[in-house]
């Protein structure tokens, strides 16, 4: 396995994740899984030990236009340690809406990782929504990544953080 380029709550992070395909074992190391297998394998999954996770895919991989409902994940979200959010490409936005639905409907405090097509402009959106790890490409500093998040000093709407937007700045309430 290569190793990534993590950060995690703005720091860098070791991976102690792996990610399995849906036929490989289980082992007892913390492993993220497909939705397909979740759901598949729910009943014997629930007496699991090790950290679980599931990874999110916002395009169709062959299950619909619109990628995977992130509202099938209610009934395991008491099992899951991590969701990531796989952004297939820039401009594909359902990972931000999963984030949010998350992290205020389900009140998932686990990780909430990003990965894919993960870019500098899009990291403070990201983390506003409820997003607290991103794998980065390489290349990508410590620093940089941490500039990024400080860029934007203000917001036009809410998000899951506790930023307030413009509107209500303006309105001063």
């Amino acid at each position: 396995m290569t190793e990534l380029n993590l950060v995690i709550d703005g720091a860098a992070a070791k991976n102690i994740w792996h990610y399995l395909d849906d036929d490989a074992p289980l082992t007892d190391a913390p492993s993220i899984i497909t939705l397909t297998r979740l759901k598949a394998e729910a009943d014997s999954l629930a007496s699991r030990t090790a950290p679980l996770g599931v990874i999110l895919h916002a395009d169709g991989l062959g299950k619909t236009d619109q990628g995977e409902d992130v509202r099938e994940l209610a009934p395991y979200i008491d099992q899951l340690a991590l969701v990531a959010l796989h952004f297939p490409i820039y401009r594909n936005g359902r990972g931000y809406s999963a984030a949010r639905v998350l992290r205020q409907e389900f009140n998932f405090a686990g990780e909430l990782r990003a990965t894919g097509d993960v870019l500098y402009d899009q990291w403070a959106m990201m983390n506003r929504c409820g997003i607290n790890a991103f794998e980065l490409a390489d290349n990508v500093s410590l620093e940089t990544f941490q500039t990024a998040l400080g860029e934007l000093s203000g917001a036009y709407q809410p998000a899951a953080d506790a930023t307030r937007g413009a509107l209500w700045a303006r309105s001063g309430k």
